[in-house]
């Protein structure tokens, strides 16, 4: 009971950080991109335009690239280093064997949360009599701003993007390049004959 508390507190806490990181950081991410889509001419927007229009693929983009570094074993360099500078620092606990990282995991309370928003939201032109009930749901949470109607934008477009499809684009992405890293630089295991 304990792994699983703290499993989901480890996913929490890495969703935390990546919707902070939306929040403050995403001019770091976007920017170089707008710069260079401005330069080569693919684009004629501003950058806050650009950025509201592009950002999911580009925080997706991110977030598989950082899923290609392997941060555990920068971190288990660095507490060597650590341990060799200062060895009666303190002692280390030993690692779990076969666990699995969180960060394989985070997406997924993080998808749930983007799928209750995702299924509860109801365009302020639906109607009563209206079958679909939110129409434009898909352009609202994934298309681009060009895409947007009076309808979908409203006070918490800005928050459903950056704190539920953003992250969860991001977390998913992260997760898939390293499952793709584990598996490409797993050892080959020889079978015993």
């Amino acid at each position: 009971m304990l792994k699983a508390v703290t499993w989901c507190a480890k996913c929490l806490f890495i969703y935390f950080l990546v919707a902070m990181a939306a929040i403050r950081f995403s001019w770091v991410f976007a920017t170089p991109v707008w710069q260079l889509a401005t330069r080569m001419h693919w684009t004629h927007l501003n950058r806050l335009a650009y950025l509201l229009s592009y950002f999911l693929p580009i925080f997706a983009a991110t977030g598989f690239l950082l899923g290609l570094i392997p941060l555990g074993k920068l971190g288990k360099a660095l507490s060597d280093l650590f341990r060799s500078l200062l060895p009666s620092a303190a002692k280390q606990l030993p690692p779990e064997p076969d666990a699995v990282p969180p960060i394989l995991w985070a997406w997924l309370p993080v998808t749930l949360a983007f799928l209750i928003r995702f299924t509860t939201w109801q365009s302020r032109n639906s109607s009563v009599f209206d079958t679909q009930r939110s129409v434009g749901r898909v352009e609202r949470f994934f298309g681009p701003l060009y895409g947007q109607t009076p309808g979908l934008l409203d006070d918490r477009w800005i928050t459903d993007r950056f704190i539920f499809t953003g992250p969860m684009l991001f977390l998913i992405a992260c997760a898939i390049a390293v499952l793709l890293r584990h598996r490409l630089t797993r050892p080959n295991v020889e079978p015993s004959q």
